[in-house]
């Protein structure tokens, strides 16, 4: 192989040198960046000193081999290799360990991402640390954007945060395209910090006090920004039309509203997406696997959280909750709230009659069946401090 200026190296595409690497035998030269990667090739037979006599990094460096004659020996060679290399402290190893550690995290540089394609989506975060930008909020595709760890930390985001960027194709071995950087975050610059963000957790809960005006005939249980509103009744008591109603009476104003569908009907599935309202909708038909279901729940109530944190309004309108997992349902339901801060979670699910939904809903609607579309509430019906409500 013909030796290799170190000034030809720096001007070749990244792509260039990761092949030159490759026919060398590096080992991990994809997780380098550029200055390490020239490094290595000049040190593992890619070139030579800059005096251009021709002689080959090869040449100069033999092989180390274990010894034939016992385990963890070395040849007299590789001794002699060893006692020229310039000793390093263990605080300096230790140092360029972590700094390799967490680059390799970070995509790989690509030489320019003038033509890269923007796009945006809604981050997904998962269990190890890294994550996905989904331009389908609430489903995986296969135009699902891989999102590193480190940018994650970087920019601390969210589930739920919605980002903009650069995108690079996938590689060799490679499912997703990938992220080059962060631009924006929920509309804003990446880096752009006004103090330390909220946390949804933070907030002060307290009761509803801005009322939703209530579709026909539930005077009597009014809910109001951030309540947690359960719908109950027997099978004929037209519950998912009450549902439609309520949904009808969120959209319209300043609350984003997302349907949340979990074993519903694959025909009131289709009337949901038709319907002109101006909500999201999410989930899908009970022959659909229960965690897509639950995943689309959890993406939702992320949503809202992330809308709240930055003082605005958000609303679940969830059909049914029973049928989904009890830990995403507790967590789902329970994520309702007005905060003392200003942002407000409504959430308005249909239950079962019975339980815990029920039992911590601060507005109760049960319904009886009724012969026209007119809702017929039961007994047991009401809201907590609806006094508050204005």
């Amino acid at each position: 192989m013909a030796v290799l200026d170190r000034k030809e190296l720096e001007q070749s595409p990244l792509s260039d040198l990761h092949a030159i690497a490759s026919e060398l035998g590096i080992e991990g030269f994809r997780l380098l960046r550029r200055e390490k990667l020239i490094e290595a090739i000049l040190g593992n037979g890619g070139g030579g000193d800059d005096d251009g006599d021709g002689a080959s990094g090869e040449e100069e460096r033999p092989k180390r081999r274990r010894s034939r004659g016992g385990r963890g020996r070395k040849t007299q060679d590789s001794k002699d290799a060893d006692a020229e290399k310039p000793g390093r402290p263990q605080k300096a190893e230790k140092a360029e360990k972590a700094e390799k550690a967490e680059k390799a995290e970070e995509p790989e540089e690509s030489d320019s991402d003038e033509d890269a394609e923007v796009r945006s989506g809604v981050l997904d975060i998962l269990p190890n640390g890294s994550g996905f930008m989904r331009p389908q909020p609430f489903a995986h595709s296969s135009e699902d954007v891989y999102v590193s760890p480190a940018q994650i930390r970087r920019c601390e985001l969210r589930s739920g945060d919605e980002i903009e960027g650069p995108v690079r194709a996938p590689r060799r071995n490679e499912r997703h395209p990938s992220l080059v950087r962060i631009d924006k975050v929920n509309g804003g610059e990446a880096e752009a910090r006004d103090g330390e963000r909220r946390r949804f957790d933070d907030l002060t809960p307290v009761f509803a006090s801005q009322k939703i005006q209530s579709p026909d005939g539930l005077d009597a249980v009014p809910f109001g920004r951030g309540s947690r509103v359960a719908v109950g009744g027997p099978v004929g008591s037209g519950i998912t039309t009450m549902l439609r109603r309520m949904a009808g009476a969120l959209t319209g104003g300043d609350i984003d509203v997302v349907v949340v569908l979990a074993g519903a009907r694959p025909e009131e599935v289709t009337e949901w997406r038709r319907a002109e309202s101006g909500f999201a909708v999410a989930g899908g038909a009970f022959d659909r696997p229960v965690e897509e279901q639950a995943q689309a729940a959890e993406m939702a109530v992320e949503r809202g959280k992330r809308a709240v944190e930055q003082g605005r309004h958000a609303a679940l309108v969830i059909d049914s909750l029973d049928a989904l997992p009890p830990s995403v349902a507790r967590r789902v339901f329970g994520a309702a709230r007005a905060t003392e801060e200003g942002g407000t979670l409504t959430v308005v699910a249909s239950t079962g009659l019975a339980g815990e939904p029920m039992r911590l809903a601060t507005t109760r609607i049960i319904l009886e069946p009724s012969e026209g579309d007119q809702p017929k509430l039961a007994p047991g019906s009401g809201t907590l401090r609806a006094d508050l409500l204005s």
